[in-house]
């Protein structure tokens, strides 16, 4: 298949697209800012959204937020399952 072809098979795909969050994603990777990962409570992330969401954390864990060792996170969870 060649590219114009493609194109247009894509083209016809996109205008039958009811689902706005799923043309919010192609908009962002056609613009160079694709979801790259998404927070715990669900909300998407792109590249510099995701660093800055990072750098946040890490200001706050140097500025005495309150951290846990994986050993105390296993801990925590088995205990709940009881």
């Amino acid at each position: 298949m060649n590219i114009e072809a493609h194109k247009n098979q894509i083209i016809k795909k996109l205008k039958g697209v009811q689902d706005e969050q799923l043309l919010n994603q192609i908009d962002a990777v056609l613009n160079g800012n694709p979801i790259l990962a998404y927070t715990a409570e669900g909300q998407s992330l792109t590249a510099s959204q995701y660093l800055a969401h990072i750098e946040s954390i890490s200001d706050a864990v140097a500025d005495g937020a309150e951290t846990y060792t994986s050993e105390q996170v296993r801990a925590s969870i088995l205990s709940n399952k009881k």
